[in-house]
């Protein structure tokens, strides 16, 4: 045995175990289980089960259960706070439940190693059985997308994409098109009867004043935004963004939706001042930083997970417009860090990809807390409205 030293190759079997099972959960489609089982070689006392699913906002989540912790009340609580300390949370029906965004599977896989070896004292990945993980790391993984089996099953998956995205109920319009957040300008997604692809689209002019000059403008400019298409239709420009979806990926669909919101709001001012020969508004320092109660928010609660409901609302001066409009805002940032992550993927830059994607993720925190508020807002009829301010009042004047 000499030169063996046990304590590295003890570490070196749970990287590799942590590895394998973060490889194994990315893989892991919704639908399906997949558990880490303590082995029962030893048939006294708990024994650690963890199960690992895919929820419906697409969030990869770790679920043990209260019964598998130790059976002395004494020892028991202690493991509850040492998991609830780390992140875990206790439901009311016993489970404990650890849940990530599904880039971060490797930090779940983390999460996973240390309770079984903090909580149940499991010494070696040997002593673990069951489904555990078996894919060869080696072996290249490739994105398998679902296959719409009709538009409204295309449909379907787009909007469970979208209401992971915004957290929120996702509505379609009398013509079957989804209204997207473009503010002044308004615009859409759909999906088409007639092929497996979805569409963005709007309305950049509605009535142009040189139909001639604008098709000019269109035939010998259009080409400098990367998939969108400019049509003059009668006196109307209106802009389209085409996305296959023979085989859909969310990834697909969130890049080409964080494409068109850009498009939106930086390129389509300056088409339309082109177009019409009015300037498009310059957007002072003042317009570009954010408003003062998110950016609050954000030095008070940077990772999205220190502020309750009632604080968030407080900061946002109970303001259910203003909320709304917060909602929004972080719903484009993290878009836009989303789109970002893959550029940088493009770029084969796996640091700058990490990055924008725990960015992106901080950012969909933030808007859940602030849905959380709105939901105290909109529906706080217990408790009243908040005491009266010289803000309030002033509002209730008018």
């Amino acid at each position: 045995m000499t030169g063996f030293d046990f304590d590295t190759a003890v570490e070196g079997a749970w990287r590799d175990f942590r590895n394998h099972l973060a490889d194994r959960l990315s893989a892991l489609p919704m639908g399906e289980r997949f558990s880490v089982e303590q082995a029962r070689d030893f048939p006294e006392g708990t024994h650690a089960v963890l199960e690992f699913t895919v929820t419906r906002a697409h969030r990869m989540r770790c679920t043990a259960h209260v019964l598998d912790l130790h059976p002395t009340v004494e020892f028991k609580l202690e493991q509850l706070t040492t998991m609830t300390d780390a992140g875990w949370r206790l439901l009311r029906d016993n489970r404990l439940i650890y849940e990530v965004g599904q880039r971060r599977v490797d930090g779940l896989a983390q999460i996973a190693v240390d309770a079984l070896r903090v909580i149940w004292e499991v010494v070696h990945p040997a002593f673990l059985s069951g489904s555990g993980p078996t894919p060869d790391r080696r072996e290249a993984r490739v994105a398998v997308g679902a296959i719409p089996e009709s538009r409204d099953h295309l449909l379907g998956m787009v909007i469970d994409t979208l209401e992971g995205i915004a957290g929120r109920y996702i509505a379609v319009d009398e013509d079957g098109d989804i209204p997207l957040p473009t503010g002044a300008l308004p615009s859409w997604l759909r999906v088409l009867d007639d092929e497996a692809s979805v569409e963005f689209f709007g309305t950049l002019v509605d009535e142009v004043p040189d139909t001639t000059a604008a098709a000019e403008f269109v035939a010998g400019e259009s080409v400098r935004w990367a998939g969108v298409k400019l049509i003059v239709h009668q006196s109307t420009l209106m802009a389209f963004l085409s996305v296959g979806m023979s085989a859909y990926h969310r990834e697909n669909l969130i890049a080409a939706l964080g494409r068109w919101l850009g498009f939106m709001k930086d390129v389509a001012p300056e088409i339309i001042s082109a177009v019409t020969g009015v300037d498009a508004p310059e957007h002072s320092e003042t317009d570009k930083r954010l408003p003062d109660p998110l950016q609050t928010l954000i030095v008070l609660d940077p990772d999205g997970t220190t502020l309750n409901a009632h604080e968030v609302a407080k900061i946002c001066r109970y303001d259910q417009s203003e909320i709304l409009r917060y909602i929004y805002t972080t719903q484009e940032q993290y878009l836009a860090w989303v789109k970002s992550a893959g550029e940088a993927d493009d770029a084969d830059d796996p640091d700058e990809a990490a990055a924008c994607r725990h960015e992106g993720e901080v950012w969909q925190m933030t808007t859940n807390k602030l849905q959380e508020a709105l939901r105290l807002v909109v529906l706080r009829d217990a408790g009243g409205p908040p005491q009266s301010t010289p803000d309030n009042q002033v509002k209730e004047s008018r």
